[in-house]
């Protein structure tokens, strides 16, 4: 009787789909030697967009965003101060006591276009900064793409030992299966246009975001054996 067969094999799949979620995170801030004016600047510019953010998200009786909203949720930070007083290279006090004011938000756009027009007034408006641009799915769309990721890391993992099996004239069973867990990617692409946009693209002046597919990776270690 031949020897007991062991096989271990890494499972690995990655499947993507179009973003449907573009979320936007803002920073709201101000510095100065006045602690009112940084304040005032950071809150009524912070009022304004919160505003804007509300008008864009209209809500149903339960609380949920309509089926038309363009944004489906935002959030805001609470208004955080700091003060301090400058120090040269020698660590020595020079110059007037200084401020700071900030808030941020976290907005989440499911109409892109939407997105493109309130990025283009964010960039011209004083106080404010885009940290990040992100490109998401709905829960619902994520957890059917990470199902459908562990079941092709599996069949892969599968794949690779009966090849491996296969060779030596021997059949196998998998014995111990370990999730090596899964993980999301979804870039964003920020191009200065001066002339036209490939497809796909938001338009936002002379400046284009273009969604792209958001990747889910799944691993999985499987161990394998043969009589």
């Amino acid at each position: 009787m031949p020897p007991r067969l062991e096989i271990n094999v890494t499972g690995e799949s990655t499947v993507s789909r179009h973003a449907e979620r573009g979320v936007l995170s803002i920073a709201v801030s101000s510095e100065g030697p006045s602690q009112e004016t940084v304040s005032q600047d950071v809150t009524s510019t912070s009022n304004q967009l919160r505003t804007t953010f509300h008008a864009l998200s209209p809500k149903t009786a339960s609380g949920d965003a309509t089926p038309d909203a363009p944004i489906t949720i935002f959030s805001m930070t609470a208004l955080t101060t700091r003060t301090w007083i400058p120090e040269d290279h020698t660590r020595k006090p020079f110059g007037p006591r200084l401020f700071s004011a900030r808030t941020s938000f976290h907005v989440v756009f499911r109409d892109f276009e939407k997105l493109a027009a309130v990025a283009a007034m964010l960039f011209t408006t004083p106080h404010v900064s885009i940290e990040s641009t992100k490109w998401s799915l709905t829960d619902d769309t994520l957890a059917g793409l990470a199902s459908e990721s562990r079941k092709m890391a599996m069949r892969d993992a599968a794949r690779r030992a009966e090849d491996y099996a296969e060779v030596i004239g021997r059949e196998v069973l998998a014995v111990q299966i370990t999730d090596r867990g899964s993980s999301t990617r979804g870039r964003t692409m920020q191009t200065a246009r001066r002339a036209g946009q490939p497809a796909g693209a938001v338009g936002m002046g002379s400046l284009a975001l273009e969604p792209e597919d958001v990747e889910l990776s799944a691993s999985v270690e499987v161990k394998f054996v043969g009589e």
